[in-house]
């Protein structure tokens, strides 16, 4: 029995004097690599993290013109441009309104247009979807207005042209003159 102590006590002896450094080793070199991998490193792998090493703005080396016809081009996606006879001017309250609404080519949306008076609200005439590059360039209002001057606002919506859910409105103030 006593030789079995004396190889399990030299076993151990070598274990302590060899094996047990290199274990300790290798564990000190995985807690350094740990400490000084960077947090960003550790947060960038989450799912759905932001990398901290993202700065804002474009990327350097991009000269001033490529910025700004890229800016360019965002602004011009999500510009919306109406158009109508600011002066509408009819023979009688039963003649067409020359609207003159155009949704230019130039557009990334459907719109429609409703005209309401501005002293009563009564709309006078609504619009369906209008597709960019088309007009209405004259129709018969909803009510036949007797002679006379009315302001009226042209309120435009635009819609997205996949989904056609609504996506901004603008508005116009134009003038009606019916002949008395």
């Amino acid at each position: 029995m006593r030789e079995y102590h004396k190889q399990v006590l030299l076993g151990l002896k070598f274990l302590l004097s060899r094996g047990l450094p290199l274990v300790l080793v290798s564990a000190a070199a995985a807690g350094v690599f740990l400490l000084k991998t960077p947090d960003s490193a550790k947060q960038a792998s989450a799912p759905g993290a932001r990398d901290p090493n993202a700065t804002v703005g474009q990327y350097e080396g991009k000269s001033e013109a490529e910025i700004q016809a890229e800016l360019d081009k965002v602004v011009q996606e999500g510009m919306f441009n109406i158009s109508i006879n600011p002066d509408i001017r009819m023979t009688s309250g039963r003649a067409e309104a020359e609207l003159r609404v155009e949704n230019i080519p130039a557009n990334h949306h459907l719109m429609s247009v409703t005209l309401s008076r501005d002293d009563t609200g009564e709309v006078l005439y609504a619009s369906g979807l209008i597709e960019p590059g088309y007009h209405i360039q004259a129709v018969p209002l909803e009510t036949v207005l007797p002679g006379g001057s009315y302001t009226a606002t042209a309120l435009f919506t635009a819609y997205d042209l996949e989904t056609e859910q609504p996506a901004g409105q603008a508005a116009a103030r134009v003038r009606i003159t019916v002949a008395k």
